[in-house]
Formats: structure tokens, sequence, C-alpha cells
């Protein structure tokens, strides 16, 4: 069992990494979203969920503030729905040309945010911490 100094000690890195990466910004990368909206963007793009459940689901947030923000994207031209062939009462989310050009934008703009950040460190600290974020992933999310 971790020490309160040890369990500390991660909650600091949280704090630090959280605040590092910009994310209790209004926005993401200066853009028009929420980091929200953004990531719903990014999981229909990157993991293909089209199913607004699936969403919610994937991100563990509730499903109407899922709906509310998937609405947004929808009136901004990032998304649009469209009936499920399978189930007439379900929908379905596609990327517009305007939602794929965001979330390229994003994609970009996060890569080069890491890119930035790894490049104070040496080569070597560039590995070791590569090697780090390798093993969290491991330890956590059973990635390979």
């Amino acid at each position: 069992m971790l020490s309160q100094k040890e369990i500390s000690l991660i909650r600091e890195f949280n704090r630090d990494y959280t605040e590092l990466l910009g994310l209790l910004n209004r926005q993401v990368f200066n853009t028009s979203l929420s980091w929200q909206e953004g990531r719903i963007l990014l999981e229909i793009k990157i993991n293909h969920l089209i199913n607004p459940n699936e969403i919610a689901t994937h991100l563990k947030i509730d499903k109407s503030y899922t709906s509310r923000i998937i609405n947004r994207l929808v009136k901004q031209g990032f998304l649009e729905k469209v009936r499920s062939l399978k189930d007439s009462r379900s929908v379905q989310l596609k990327l517009t040309a305007s939602g794929q050009q965001m979330t390229k934008n994003l994609d970009d703009r996060s890569n080069e945010q890491v890119a930035q950040l790894l490049s104070k460190l040496s080569v070597d600290k560039q590995d070791q911490f590569y090697q780090a974020v390798e093993t969290i992933n491991q330890l956590l999310f059973s990635r390979k």
C-alpha cells in the first residue's frame, strides 16, 4: 500500500501535468472548442465511435451531457447526425469536412505540444520519459 506521502506526490504530478498541458483552459488550443468537445471529436476520429451512447460509455460521462455536447458540435458544423440503417430510432455521428479539419488540427497541435515539452530534455531523458509513460499505460490501461 502506498504511503500518504507517495499518494500526495502522485496527486501533485496529476495537478502539474494537467496545468502543463493546459487542460483547465476554457478552450483547447485557442480554438472555439471546449476540451470535452475536442475529446469527443477525437474519439469519433480515432476510435471510430459513431454512436452517442458508445462515446458516453467510453469516456465515462453522463449520456445527457454527451448529448448536449454533440448537439453543440452539430450546430458548430463539426458533426452531422445520420439515422442508423439498422435502427431508425438511433443516430450515428459523422465528422463533417470542418470536423475532419478540426480533428487534424487538434492532433497536430497535440503532437506539437508533446514534442515541444520533450524537446527540453536530452535524448536519454526523452527515452526515460517514454519508458515511464509506457509503464504507466501497461499498469493502468493494459496497453501493450
